[in-house]
């Protein structure tokens, strides 16, 4: 079985529309907050395979360079979520 960038983008689609269907179903905040990460993992994973498949010009590693900022961004987006999450409790 070969992996082309047709079916690394397939994958990529996947998991951010099952990343939004989740944060569009679940009503709580924490449960929605969970989901982002998958959204910005299946953009990572789209620049990777950009990278890999399709880049002609312009530095080879920009696509894994791209998709470690997109993971340490979700990473601080859900910390900053659940943080504020957090303060939203009764008093």
């Amino acid at each position: 079985m070969t992996v082309s960038l047709v079916s690394v983008l397939f994958v990529s689609i996947a998991l951010v529309a099952v990343g939004g269907f989740v944060a569009a179903w679940r009503r709580e905040l924490t449960a929605s907050l969970a989901s982002v990460p998958l959204m910005l993992g299946g953009a990572a994973i789209a620049f990777v395979g950009v990278a890999r498949f399709a880049a002609a010009t312009g530095p080879a590693l920009f696509g894994q360079a791209v998709a470690a900022l997109l993971a340490v961004s979700a990473l601080a987006l859900v910390a900053l979520g659940i943080g504020i999450a957090g303060r939203e409790g009764p008093r």
